[in-house]
């Protein structure tokens, strides 16, 4: 698995590094955070579901597959 990078943007939105892409906050629910590809409106499906641990750790979870580099 790669390491995952949280960093905040200059508007003050979150967003995640993984590897060479980025994801961007899509939705969250309950202890869960969905993302998806900054690419999703070049019809990039590539998504990631992290949560966090009790050691506060986080735990994720990638669908689809990456239509880019």
């Amino acid at each position: 698995m790669e390491d995952i990078q949280y960093i905040k943007t200059a508007a003050g939105n979150c967003v995640l590094h993984c590897g060479e892409h980025r994801y961007l906050r899509n939705a969250s629910y309950k202890d869960k955070v969905y993302w998806k590809c900054s690419k999703w409106r070049k019809q990039c499906r590539a998504r990631i579901i992290t949560n966090a641990t009790d050691n506060g750790q986080a735990r994720y979870a990638i669908s689809g597959v990456h239509n880019h580099t």
